[in-house]
Formats: C-alpha cells, structure tokens, sequence
C-alpha cells in the first residue's frame, strides 16, 4: 500500500542527512538564492529532491529548471513544522478522509493546524516562494504544478513533458 511505503519513507528521512556531495550538487544546480531555499529545508526533504534529481538524470533529464524544481517542489513544506506525526497523519486521512485533512488545515502560521494546511498547499507555497527568490519561471510553475495528478492545460509547448517527468520521478522517490 501506497500508505505504508510513504511512513517508510519519512521513517529513513529521520536518520538521513545530506552529505558533502550532496550540497555541492545542489549549490552547483541552484542560483545562489535558490540554494538558500534548498538549505532551509529539513534534511529529509533535501534528500528527497536530491533522489528525484538522480532519477531525472537517470533518465536523461535533469538539467536546468527541471533539476531546480526537482531539488525545490517540496521547498513549501519548509518552516511548516511538519513532523513525522504531521506527515504521517497526513498521508493517512489523504487516503482514508480527505474531508477532515482540509478542515484540519488552516493558513495559520504557527498554529497546530498549520502543518496540515502547508501539507495540503505547499505547491502553492513553494512555487511563491521559489519566484521570490528570482527562480525561473518554468521553476516556479513545475513547484506550483508539481503535486496534482491531471494535465497542465495551459502549459507552454515543453513544459507538460518536464511536469509529467518531475511527476513522475517524485512518485518514484
């Protein structure tokens, strides 16, 4: 179950942390404010969009905006105290009662409900985030787009592929 594997994964995320050739990897893919974005993150947030980086670049892509939005789609998640508990809490009621995650949510920094609100919107959050660091705006719109599963309609000619290859490579991870 899509469920179990996610608790595994925020699980390992606990212990992991980037290495040196990690943060080099992302300080020689991000503009320099970007990077700054990319270093407030927790650890394992890092390490997860360092492995969607890999898999991108695995795959033949992976430079550019779309290695930056790999290594920032979750850049919203940042701040939000979102712990392990948040996480998981989240993920679950995601699948078992989505209702009662979005009345649970509030845009209330600070507040206990503010984890679940960053959880549900950090596309949103990240993608503003991402722009007022100067980020490109192919970047910006990945980051904003990145967390839904139906098409981009009003994308322009290229960007629907880097989004389904971003979408793709994050599910993976």
């Amino acid at each position: 179950m899509r469920w179990r594997y996610r608790v595994g994964q925020f699980t390992r995320r606990l212990r992991a942390r980037p290495t040196g050739e990690d943060l080099r990897v992302a300080r020689e893919t991000l503009p320099s404010r970007a990077f700054a974005l990319f270093a407030a993150m927790p650890a394992g947030d890092q390490l997860h969009g360092l492995a969607v980086l890999r898999l991108l670049r695995g795959e033949g892509h992976g430079d550019g905006a779309l290695a930056q939005a790999a290594l920032l789609h979750d850049v919203g998640k940042a701040g939000a105290g979102l712990t392990l508990v948040h996480r998981s809490l989240a993920v679950i009621l995601e699948r078992l009662a989505p209702g009662l995650l979005r009345r649970l949510a509030r845009p209330a920094a600070g507040g206990w409900r503010y984890p679940f609100y960053a959880h549900l919107y950090h596309a949103e959050i990240g993608a503003r985030r991402a722009e007022a660091a100067g980020c490109d705006p192919l970047v910006v719109a990945l980051i904003r787009h990145h967390d839904g599963p139906g098409a981009w309609p009003d994308a322009p000619a290229g960007w629907q592929e880097c989004l389904q290859a971003l979408r793709r490579a994050d599910e993976r991870e």
